[in-house]
């Protein structure tokens, strides 16, 4: 009781926090989302486009370089004296005639038609094909094949080609990413989950609006600023050099990173075509599988120097049994397997064994598995392929699948020296398929009308493309193909740049 002696008022129970803040912010997410959501949603009904990037933020060169130039009288484009270590004499007028479709095939060595040329290219065979289909009109089928160019290289060439009113681009790319030195610590950094969500920030047509309200200047910068790789105008493979095969070790992470860049270079390249109203074709390429032995391998790190003898041990004793014991020298793959998994040469030697046992399904998981493990990847992994497909049906774009020609134009399904003279490279025949295949496409799509008598045209005018030709083309490109294969396998006599040049026998 107090001292006045009145009554104290019962004390008021505690009032439960009010939940309404949190309500509020939640709303105001949600609102700002579904804002979002319907603007989006707004800007793709109204026709807007992802836009491409007006710079590579991974990469940038040293000084710029055209592909193409001027002839002295000014009347023609021709491939520049500066770029002859790398790319084939091509040329084409600077004024189109009326009656012109002109075709831009870009990509690696593959385009170019090593080991031969241009004159074996599946581009020239396309060419013939078109002139087969429509003899009155004027087809330029200009060859960008690049040798040891990856799909980095191939954004700046097409930037340029959209000024030489094309009608259409051909790419066929994926084989030659893992070639040069480059950093990606940026990437390396970031989570696959950031990756995947930064991927998709990018298609929002929102960020396209955003995207064009800025400078183009301001867009260089950025880019600048966050490239950490300055490339020269041509290539350096490391595989150019003396010891370039001891450069390669096995680090996902940087896998990882090299991937992230050929994506965003693939959609560069759609989305450049797209902007400028130029129809493009995407090829997924092809590897020899079943006759290429991986170009290094190395143990799992985790492995002891015990665990690494017995696989060594077990190797000994498979190569030991005959084929006659083919499933006793397949006990001994499988506890090596049971120890190490990861090392390219053995998996190629399961598949092999596969292979003779006619387990043709069994074979191809096992060599694609020792493609993906090789430590000097020269070609395309798989989620390389899957990412081709997957923009190709994001952004409705034609595939014409040379893997998928090859297996089954191939006995056992399985790609190998039937069509393929190396590691990548198709044969002359391999050529002749994957231009009879864009062509079909270009039919299907209704670029071009395919009379009923075009093949009968097709094969005299093959004939005499094949008859035309010397024995020396050939001979060189035999040659070429034992140097090509030295490369491969990390026998270059050069020296690095930067380094006294010095030559061993």
């Amino acid at each position: 009781m107090n001292q006045t002696g009145d009554p104290q008022p019962e004390p008021r129970p505690a009032q439960p926090k009010s939940r309404h803040p949190v309500l509020f912010r939640t709303l105001a997410v949600l609102l700002g989302l579904i804002f979002i959501g319907l603007l989006e949603g707004g800007l793709r009904l109204g026709g807007v486009q992802p836009l491409p990037h007006s710079q590579d933020p991974f990469i940038s060169f040293s000084e710029d370089s055209t592909l193409f130039v001027k002839n002295a009288d000014g009347t023609t484009y021709q491939t520049s004296a500066d770029r002859s270590d790398f790319f084939r004499p091509q040329q084409f007028p600077v004024n189109k005639g009326k009656n012109t479709y002109r075709v831009f095939v870009l990509g690696g060595s593959t385009v170019q038609g090593r080991p031969y040329a241009v004159e074996t290219s599946f581009t020239n065979w396309l060419k013939i094909n078109l002139q087969a289909a429509a003899p009155t009109r004027n087809f330029e089928v200009v060859n960008c094949g690049g040798v040891s160019y990856a799909s980095y290289r191939l954004v700046p060439i097409l930037r340029e080609a959209l000024r030489y009113e094309p009608d259409l681009f051909i790419v066929y790319s994926g084989h030659n990413e893992f070639l040069e030195d480059r950093s990606y610590s940026r990437l390396k950094d970031q989570p696959e989950l950031l990756l995947q969500t930064e991927s998709t920030l990018l298609d929002l047509r929102l960020a396209s609006v955003i995207q064009s309200l800025l400078p183009d200047s301001q867009q260089r910068t950025q880019a600048t600023e966050k490239s950490e790789n300055v490339l020269e105008t041509d290539v350096n493979a490391l595989l150019d050099f003396r010891q370039g095969l001891e450069q390669y070790h096995r680090d996902p992470e940087h896998r990882r990173a090299i991937m992230v860049h050929y994506e965003f270079n693939m959609r560069q390249m759609i989305l450049l075509a797209q902007q400028a109203g130029v129809p493009l074709l995407l090829v997924n390429p092809v590897s020899n599988l079943k006759n290429c032995i991986p170009f290094k391998s190395e143990f799992a790190s985790r492995l002891t120097a015990a665990e690494r003898d017995e696989v060594n041990a077990l190797w000994k004793s498979a190569d030991e049994c005959s084929w006659d014991e083919a499933e006793q020298k397949m006990n001994y793959w499988q506890q090596a397997l049971n120890i190490d998994d990861t090392h390219a040469s053995l998996l190629y030697s399961v598949g092999k064994t596969c292979e003779y046992l006619k387990r043709y399904d069994d074979a191809r998981s096992w060599f694609i598995k020792a493609k993906e493990e090789d430590i000097c990847p020269l070609r395309m992994l798989e989620p390389m392929h899957d990412t081709l497909f997957r923009l190709a049906q994001q952004y409705d774009v034609p595939v014409i699948d040379a893997r998928r020609l090859f297996e089954q134009k191939t006995p056992d399904g399985i790609p190998g020296s039937e069509l393929l003279v190396d590691h990548v490279h198709p044969s002359i025949e391999g050529h002749q398929l994957i231009a009879d295949a864009i062509y079909e496409t270009m039919c299907d799509l209704q670029f071009i009308a395919s009379p009923p008598d075009w093949q009968t045209t097709r094969d005299r005018l093959r004939q005499e493309q094949l008859e035309s030709l010397n024995q020396e083309y050939f001979l060189r490109g035999a040659k070429r193909l034992s140097r090509l294969k030295g490369w491969a396998r990390g026998q270059s006599t050069l020296a690095p740049p930067g380094t006294t040049q010095t030559h061993t026998k």
